[in-house]
């Protein structure tokens, strides 16, 4: 069946209006007035032989219908509003790289300054999500993951592994106390990253434990951090003892000495991975990027993994 000539403008409003939540806020963010938008969504019912919307005076709400198209228009729109972008000079247009919020502070912006000076005409917008995104939806050229999840939809390219050890200032405690007797790590205070915790692999103080046998106190003294970088910021000033990730500590554990391995190290079940979609891997900046990024990650986890006690 041939699109109406209105389906476009229609799909617009309708996703603005469910984006916005009503009908007087799509009507600001489009500059229409509140007439024009209830057209156009009527419109677009009509077209669809369906009711997307069930409103009253007091509050609106998704149709079956309407929840289904919303969530494929989406990503339709999505999709063709990066196709129009890319049909202008792409090399104006910087590249984007996301990844978790540590490892943008502790690890990409301390190095970037060198991919700039060898890249000098091919910027790059670093993006930070805590939360696996879907690159072609929100329009990202690239991620940078720690995981074990091969996608075959996505074109992924192996790094290197990750280990996660305790860490603590030498002010709090000697490293030669504790690293063959994990037990007396109970008596001091640790620092939790949320995220971690809530997950039991190696990076949680709960799977760290179960590799040296041992479970977790019913009570400790403990505090906590919505993000790693932050956890091992607290271990540097002398707060407690943290789990830390040998991607993250390079410059702050053999550089400037802020903390010390206080645990045996333990090779995590996931591995960063360059991701990107299939349709890109072989654009020409997306290449220097990824091999840019494989090849300074993984010297900078091999410089801490020499110098770890596993």
């Amino acid at each position: 069946m041939a699109l109406h000539p209105a389906t476009l403008t229609c799909l617009q409003v309708f996703n603005a209006v469910v984006e916005e939540g009503s009908f007087s806020n799509a009507s600001k963010r489009l500059n229409l007035t509140q007439s024009a938008i209830s057209h156009r969504i009527k419109q677009l019912e009509d077209i669809a032989g369906v009711s997307l919307i069930n409103r009253t005076t007091r509050y609106m709400k998704l149709s079956a219908d309407g929840e289904r198209l919303y969530n494929q228009s989406r990503i339709n729109i999505v999709e063709l509003e990066r196709t129009l972008a890319s049909l202008g000079n792409q090399s104006d247009a910087p590249l984007s790289l996301t990844t978790i919020s540590s490892l943008a502070t502790k690890w990409l912006l301390p190095n970037l300054a060198d991919y700039n000076k060898q890249f000098p005409n091919q910027p790059l917008s670093v993006l930070t999500d805590d939360k696996i995104i879907d690159l072609t939806l929100e329009g990202v050229n690239s991620a940078l993951r720690l995981t074990d999840n091969l996608d075959s939809t996505l074109h992924m390219s192996f790094i290197c592994d990750e280990w996660v050890f305790p860490v603590a200032s030498q002010s709090l405690v000697k490293a030669d106390c504790l690293i063959d007797h994990p037990e007396k790590l109970f008596d001091y205070p640790w620092l939790l990253d949320v995220v971690a915790e809530k997950g039991s692999d190696e990076s949680s103080w709960k799977g760290w434990l179960a590799s040296q046998g041992l479970a977790p106190p019913s009570v400790h003294s403990k505090q906590s951090f919505n993000r790693s970088d932050m956890a091992l910021q607290a271990a540097a000033a002398g707060q407690g003892i943290a789990i830390a990730r040998a991607s993250l500590v390079q410059a702050d554990m053999l550089e400037l000495g802020l903390f010390q391995q206080v645990g045996h190290a333990v090779k995590m079940k996931y591995a960063y991975y360059f991701v990107c979609p299939l349709d890109n891997a072989s654009q020409p900046e997306l290449v220097n990027l990824r091999e840019w990024v494989c090849k300074e990650l993984n010297q900078s986890v091999k410089a801490v993994k020499k110098h770890l006690i596993v």
